[in-house]
């Protein structure tokens, strides 16, 4: 399997609330995080406690997958549902950092499409 697959398997197991699935394909220290926002603590631990309290996926779509030596930058969107009921579109672009086969670290860009009643700046 190549890191593109790697990429799109551990992307296809976050999606379907697999944890376990997607994290087979990290390795044991695996570090996460969202720049500008916050880090998960290294490791397959902090992954699984910060997932349980994710909203619900309602579609789910990736772009493109940009392979440059040791790293994959994934494009893409996504619908969710949270837990007071608002549905949110966001788009996102994921950099997945290799060390050999395993996914070593993810940084996620995310952007939030804004509420339709809400004007975007110029």
């Amino acid at each position: 399997m190549n890191r593109k697959e790697i990429v799109r398997k551990a992307i296809d197991g976050f999606v379907a609330s697999d944890i376990e699935a997607a994290l087979s394909y990290m390795t044991e220290d695996v570090k996460m995080g969202w720049p500008g926002y916050f880090d998960l603590a290294p490791g397959k631990s902090a992954v699984r406690e910060f997932m349980t309290d994710m909203p619900e996926t309602l579609s789910f779509g990736v772009g493109e997958l940009i392979e440059d030596g040791d790293r994959i930058a994934a494009t893409g969107t996504v619908t969710s549902k949270f837990k007071d009921g608002n549905i949110k579109n966001c788009f996102f672009c994921d950099i997945y950092f290799f060390e050999g086969d395993r996914i070593k670290e993810v940084k996620s860009y995310m952007v939030f499409e804004p509420p339709k009643d809400q004007s975007v700046p110029a």
